[in-house]
């Protein structure tokens, strides 16, 4: 009886794998032709599509937008990319850019943005603001959020900038002797993270800046390595692999310990306020005071959703273009002179940074902006269409997954000239001809929420150290890149730093 049972149970569990796998080939098959009408890079697998092309990529210190740059050049400007049963439609014209993202309520693709709702079966950024799908949701989520990063509270943080900045100059002093190798772009995740706990959250025990092995940043860095792996193998959670099985738990351990911190502060915040003691108003105020006329059901879960979408994205864009701005200025002298002299001449030796401040700090502005065309940390945006449209003669049809590549927007000599020169000049006067092909932080009503909160965060941080610290980079390290969610320099940024003797030096 029980040999037969067992032979029924493998027949059972046969028959359950060939009818999965003859589904997936066959909506596969559909797929493929629903969009065989459009231009269609050659494919290096039946099943895993172009998936090859982007993993031979990154082994070679690339990323994905690369690709799609060659691509363009190849197969013009409208073509579709295959990865398993999944299609997505490039389009890069700034007339699809302006349709997606601001003349049409276009919604984001479940497909991509689940893997940051849940990660290997726990709980992450569940329906926040960046995750929420459902339109009319997210826009009463927005109203709800936006006078939390008006230019008044943003001009009340600038002295916690200071204070954080002036924190790590001092931790790094004792490293500043020109031979000591710094990971800066460790450094300012961690000054980016210190920043937005306080300022947002009033959490000003964290202890990020001066330990080495603070666990929240390591939590933050895990969390997005497990999204990526969660992205690149769907199936990796159910690989018995002791390699997969350390990558699912360290980061479901560091997804416990970011909402776990979340739902304390949270909790702590509501009791202050129910019970009339004093407590900062700062954005997670403004989240608590303003929930409360959300419709529909936004509990602790919810907020804690809230929370960890800020506290994870809220730093992490931040500090890869304050990476990518040192990378890049470290291998232009001219341009790194000519930003040091802007922060001689605006900053002198002034020990705080005022918001007039920053908005004296023009060169470094165009700095930034020609950092974000040339290495933005989020190079796309996707979007589900809701109704056939024409681009180019090519029909795209309704549900395609839509991709806005803002990286290869940004080499298209249609509309920059020398593209692949690093220039802020370009940024002296707006063109037209640019108009919708540069969306750093998206466009429309979509457009990201904390991008003042940002910029201005990273001019005080990068003038500052450039205040009081020369930087080179480390010879004979190329930038290469690493993408994991957000663009990275691959090597973290190694450089040494040596001390200013006056800021006029």
């Amino acid at each position: 009886m029980f040999l037969r049972l067992l032979f029924l149970a493998v027949i059972l569990v046969i028959i359950v794998l060939c009818s999965s796998c003859l589904f997936l080939l066959v909506k596969i098959l559909y797929v493929r032709r629903k969009y065989r009408h459009l231009p269609c890079p050659k494919k290096r697998s039946f099943i895993w599509g172009h998936a090859i092309d982007f993993a031979e990529v990154a082994k070679k210190g690339g990323h994905f937008s690369m690709l799609i740059v060659k691509w363009q050049k190849t197969y013009g400007t409208v073509f579709v990319m295959h990865v398993f049963d999944m299609a997505t439609v490039f389009c890069l014209e700034p007339s699809v850019v302006r349709e997606m993202l601001i003349n049409t309520k276009t919604s984001k693709p479940y497909e991509l943005y689940h893997v940051f709702q849940t990660v290997f079966g726990k709980r992450l950024v569940g329906s926040g603001l960046f995750s929420e799908l459902d339109n009319e949701r997210w826009e009463e989520k927005r109203k709800m959020f936006n006078p939390a990063f008006k230019r008044g509270y943003l001009i009340d943080l600038m002295y916690q900038y200071n204070n954080s900045v002036d924190e790590l100059i001092t931790y790094l002093k004792p490293k500043a002797d020109g031979k000591t190798e710094i990971l800066m772009a460790e450094e300012f995740n961690k000054v980016a993270m210190d920043i937005l706990a306080k300022v947002a959250f009033g959490l000003n025990d964290l202890n990020v800046i001066s330990n080495s092995d603070a666990p929240h940043c390591k939590a933050s860095n895990q969390i997005l390595a497990g999204i990526m792996a969660q992205m690149r193998n769907p199936l990796i959670r159910f690989d018995p692999r002791e390699a997969s099985r350390n990558t699912v738990r360290k980061t479901q351990d560091a997804i416990d310990l970011i909402r776990k911190m979340g739902k304390n502060c949270i909790l702590e915040r509501l009791a202050d306020m129910n019970e009339g003691r004093d407590y900062p108003k700062d954005i997670l105020t403004h989240i608590l005071q303003a929930s409360s006329g959300l419709k529909g059901n936004f509990g602790l879960e919810q907020m804690i959703d809230e929370f960890v979408t800020f506290f994870v994205a809220g730093q992490e864009t931040t500090a890869q273009l304050m990476s990518f701005t040192y990378e890049i200025v470290g291998r232009h002298p001219d341009i790194y002179k000519k930003l040091q002299a802007e922060v001689d001449a605006v900053i002198g030796d002034n020990d705080s940074i005022t918001y007039d401040n920053t908005c004296k700090l023009e060169y470094m502005n165009l700095v930034l902006k020609e950092v974000l065309r040339w290495a933005p940390p989020a190079a796309g945006i996707q979007r589900t269409v809701d109704r056939d449209f024409v681009v180019n003669g090519y029909k795209i049809p309704a549900g395609a997954h839509v991709a806005l590549n803002h990286y290869a927007l940004g080499r298209d000599e249609r509309f920059w000239d020398n593209p692949e020169k690093f220039d802020p000049e370009r940024f002296r006067e707006e063109h037209n001809r640019r108009l919708y092909a540069y969306f750093p932080f998206s466009l429309g009503p979509r457009v990201c929420i904390g991008q003042h909160f940002a910029m201005i965060e990273a001019k005080v941080i990068i003038a500052k150290l450039l205040q009081k610290f020369h930087f080179t980079l480390v010879p004979g390290v190329e930038l290469e890149y690493s993408a994991e969610v957000t663009l990275k320099p691959k090597h973290r940024t190694p450089l040494y730093l040596t001390p200013r003797k006056t800021s006029m030096d």
